[in-house]
């Protein structure tokens, strides 16, 4: 008879295996960034022209320094937009918010958020009420600003893990981390959907913090009186409850 025989080498095996070790169901809602809007666009496309526009200029002249400065400022833009953009924002099973900015991922706990409120008609990509801030709006008209008491980590370094003390030098500490963006389905939608699972899980922990309080410990007998007398031979160290 014809045994098939696995190949543990299989590159299907091993990214089925990876895909089922990753997706552990600690998400409960996934919200994504809304698409660029066209005046977004516009406002990123005039940016670039001028950005080519004085690289053109100053070849002629014979202005290197002007043209490496150009460069140079150019890269830092397209890296601040890489940086700050917010990729997707998850409701985890385990009660808080996980954010994918740029290449790195920020878990907010529930008890961590401060405010969170909808910003309406800005069209700007900085918020100056908010800054510092990470993320912009990618439709103007509508997005969130979350607001935690979370230490945010500048760019040039990695985010420290749960339990390390907050970074500072001397005096100064980092800020507390303000996240804007716009979420795909409406500001108003994300809000009502974080704060129904906000709610859900105060529940929760109100029930198992009601159910512990139910169990009661077995009562022990004082050493005196009030105890029964040994009748037939039985333990007289319990009181029958």
């Amino acid at each position: 008879m014809h045994h098939d025989t696995i190949d543990p080498d299989d590159p299907l095996l091993i990214a089925q295996s990876l895909t089922y070790i990753t997706d552990d169901g600690s998400t409960v809602l996934s919200f994504t960034s809304a698409p660029f809007s066209s005046s977004f666009k516009a406002r990123f496309m005039i940016l670039e022209f001028i950005f080519v526009f004085l690289l053109i200029a100053a070849v002629p002249i014979g202005a290197h320094g002007t043209i490496v400065s150009i460069s140079v400022g150019n890269l830092i833009a397209v890296a601040w937009f890489w940086y700050n953009s917010v990729r997707s924002v998850d409701i985890t099973a385990d009660g808080g918010l996980r954010f994918w900015i740029g290449n790195v991922e920020i878990d907010v706990p529930f008890d961590k958020i401060v405010d969170m409120r909808r910003i309406a008609g800005e069209c700007s990509i900085i918020s100056p009420h908010l800054l510092p801030h990470r993320g912009y709006l990618t439709a103007p008209t509508d997005g969130v600003a979350v607001v935690t008491s979370v230490p945010t980590t500048p760019f040039f370094l990695w985010p420290r893990s749960s339990g390390r003390p907050e970074r500072h030098l001397g005096p100064f500490v980092c800020p507390r981390l303000k996240i804007v963006f716009s979420p795909a389905g409406g500001g108003l939608n994300f809000i009502r959907e974080v704060e129904n699972e906000m709610r859900n899980a105060q529940g929760e922990e109100g029930g198992r913090n009601a159910s512990r309080e139910r169990q009661q410990p077995p009562e022990f007998a004082p050493s005196g009186a009030g105890v029964r007398p040994n009748v037939g031979g039985a333990s007289s160290e319990f009181i029958d409850v």
